[in-house]
């Protein structure tokens, strides 16, 4: 029974999004497991702040808004 976890930013991914995303995460497990059934699937979105998160000491909230003003 494969649990796939995923952790985002909190308002990354609206609902149809996670729906897309845990059937594709399902998908590719039915192709790798044989005898796998979609039913045995589990997928969790962990939503976090983005200063809660930090990358080469930076916040992804931060990273977020300077990928912004560069737009």
């Amino acid at each position: 029974m494969p649990l796939v976890e995923v952790s985002v930013t909190k308002g990354a991914l609206s609902p149809e999004d996670k729906v897309k995303m845990a059937n594709d995460i399902c998908d590719l497990l039915l192709k790798a497991i044989p005898g796998l059934r979609r039913e045995a699937i589990s997928v969790i979105f962990h939503e976090h702040p983005g200063e809660n998160w930090v990358v080469g000491g930076v916040t992804v909230k931060e990273l977020i808004e300077r990928t912004k003003g560069k737009r």
